[in-house]
């Protein structure tokens, strides 16, 4: 391709996937730990315990397929980098369940979705 050339782009759902894939990922990953969160905080019989760790693994089971299936598919610069958008989720969940959240978390993961957008526009 020469210098006057430009580069064709891709259409807006092609650009998307891997974004909405490695959401996917990460939301498996939040109901995750939500769940944990559940059945660690409330006192509950021995078998839905066991029943809610099973979900944990099968939901553990189901994002290693998604993640398998993102980094065959999309550049690892891309989707690592796309994954940090568990931060600032798991940040708001964390103050949904009375977390105290402080300047400190906020400006940390202010920076680094900032940082992960500024990466995600230079990765090609």
């Amino acid at each position: 391709m020469s210098e006057n050339e430009v580069a064709p782009q891709l259409p807006a759902a092609t650009r998307l996937l891997p974004l909405l894939v490695v959401f996917c990922a990460v939301l498996l990953q939040l109901v995750g730990a939500v769940v944990l969160k559940e059945l660690a905080t409330r006192s509950l019989p021995w078998i839905m315990i066991g029943t809610g760790l099973g979900a944990v693994i099968l939901l553990n089971a189901l994002r290693f397929v998604v993640w398998g299936y993102a980094h065959s598919r999309f550049p690892l610069s891309k989707t690592y980098l796309l994954s940090s958008i568990f931060f600032p989720l798991m940040l708001v969940i964390s103050w949904l369940y009375g977390d105290a959240v402080g300047p400190s978390q906020l400006s940390g993961t202010a920076l680094i979705a900032v940082g992960v957008i500024w990466l995600t526009s230079r990765v090609s």
